[in-house]
């Protein structure tokens, strides 16, 4: 099976906290103009960003 993918990742979060992508970016300390864009596909994230993204993930699970 698959790994989802990191805009998957942040949707699939997003529902079960029902949260926004402005929430999202503040609580991770991205920008809201960086998750909107990993989430429409039009931006890889860096290995730093992705690691973020993971971490606080993980730690708010």
């Amino acid at each position: 099976m698959e790994k989802p993918s990191i805009a998957e990742t942040i949707i699939q979060f997003e529902r079960d906290k029902n949260m926004n992508d402005t929430q999202f970016a503040f609580e991770s300390h991205l920008s809201v103009e960086r998750i909107h864009n990993l989430k429409s596909g039009d931006y890889e994230p860096t290995a730093d960003e992705k690691k973020i993204i993971l971490e606080y993930i993980k730690l708010h699970q």
